[in-house]
């Protein structure tokens, strides 16, 4: 059975709060131990209750207290590498959806820029005023007959090979045929 999805925030009844406490340290503690298990690294937690009792550690105090003492030690330069705090770790998710947007707001436009100038070709009934607007339409259509001529070239290199001397009406044909077959 699917369990619903749980939305994260202050638990506000008071006793439903303690009582997820409870439930979810211990599965805390068992994740830690699985990733340490697996990953071979070195591991601890504290854990503060929030009535003021003594802190809880895991796997023990005093090996709790070597691993930070471990950490400690470290240059702070080291220390620092893959450490972020909540701010940090939004503002790197944020920088980064926002250089996919950018990336994604690029090819929208540079779609509708195709499509703008296909419709064009076509005689769709596109009205454009915006001297702006038809010199892209032009970059665009340039930079088409470009890849164009180039495959052309391609298709005459191969054919060329494969075509002997007087059969040059047939090959022309042929590209006839491809280019149309590009457009």
């Amino acid at each position: 059975m699917v369990r619903s999805k749980i939305r994260y925030e202050l638990i506000a009844d008071e006793r439903a709060r303690r009582e997820t406490f409870r439930k979810r340290k211990p599965g805390l503690f068992k994740k830690l131990n699985e990733l340490k298990t697996l990953c071979d690294i070195e591991a601890c937690a504290v854990v503060y209750n929030g009535d003021g009792t003594q802190p809880e550690t895991w796997p023990s105090l005093d090996e709790a207290s070597r691993v930070v003492q471990k950490f400690k030690n470290l240059p702070s330069s080291l220390q620092k590498t893959n450490m972020v705090n909540q701010e940090g770790f939004l503002m790197q998710n944020l920088a980064r959806l926002e250089k996919n947007l950018g990336k994604e707001s690029e090819k929208i436009e540079s779609l509708e820029k195709e499509l703008l100038l296909a419709r064009c070709l076509h005689n769709v009934g596109v009205d454009v005023a915006n001297s702006d607007d038809l010199r892209e339409m032009l970059c665009l259509l340039e930079r088409k007959i470009r890849m164009i001529n180039h495959k052309i070239s391609k298709i005459e290199t191969s054919d060329s090979t494969m075509v002997a001397g007087g059969a040059k009406a047939s090959k022309h044909k042929g590209r006839d045929e491809k280019l149309k077959q590009l457009i």
